[in-house]
């Protein structure tokens, strides 16, 4: 059995991979791993589901795979890099198999008319998403009404970059389309949530393209 590799004291905020030291003979990394991304891929799987009982299976069917994928894993990256491909792999497969039948038009013909072809974004001043702006409940419900009005590319999009704070780059990676696109589905994203949600507060000015917004909801439900 191999020695599994030391915890890198430094720097302090330096990545653990638990799958490696899982992989290399250490039975309790995986458990680590678990509690690492148990709470933030249920909240992913929720937010595109909007099933509490299909995002804890889809969670489950995600560890279950990162556990068989640890006999050939072999780091190229970030351990989360990892994870999240594994994971968007793993819903664009459910959701392509549960064939939904769209319950509205593209956001980008109902609101926003145009296509995924990468927007001139204005990056000056400060501003903020919707998520940022939302405190009671009432506001969480409407936000969650409207996103579920998003075509699942979009919100696709804004879950791996608002909730999960994804950089760009990394998913334009995960999703296998351009950096142009994936700015561009962000912008339209959240021009067509702020539309839905003007009746609860004054419409922001658009955050900049290069930087990914922090959002305030964390809750499941």
């Amino acid at each position: 059995m191999r020695t599994p590799r030391p915890v890198p004291t430094s720097p302090a905020d330096a990545e653990v991979d638990h799958l490696l030291r899982y992989r290399e003979g250490d039975a309790n990394a995986f458990r680590l791993l678990v509690d690492a991304y148990r709470d933030r891929m249920l909240q992913f799987f929720y937010r595109l589901c909007w099933d509490r009982d299909r995002a804890e299976d889809l969670a489950q069917d995600l560890f279950v795979k990162l556990m068989l994928a640890s006999k050939r894993y072999r780091p190229e990256g970030r351990l989360s890099t990892f994870v999240y491909r594994v994971a968007t792999n793993l819903w664009i497969d459910h959701y392509r198999q549960q064939r939904p039948r769209p319950r509205f038009q593209s956001l980008d013909q109902v609101v926003l008319p145009g296509d995924d072809t990468p927007t001139t974004v204005d990056v000056a001043g400060p501003t903020t998403t919707p998520p940022e702006q939302l405190g009671s409940g009432e506001e969480k419900a409407a936000m969650k009404q409207a996103m579920e009005r998003l075509t699942e590319p979009h919100r696709l999009v804004f879950e791996l970059a608002v909730y999960q704070e994804r950089p760009y780059g990394e998913i334009s990676e995960l999703l296998g389309i351009p950096v142009g696109t994936v700015k561009s589905r962000m912008h339209n994203a959240v021009s067509a949530l702020k539309q839905m949600l003007g009746h609860l507060q004054p419409a922001p000015a658009e955050r900049p393209a290069t930087a990914n917004p922090r959002p305030r909801i964390g809750g499941v439900g």
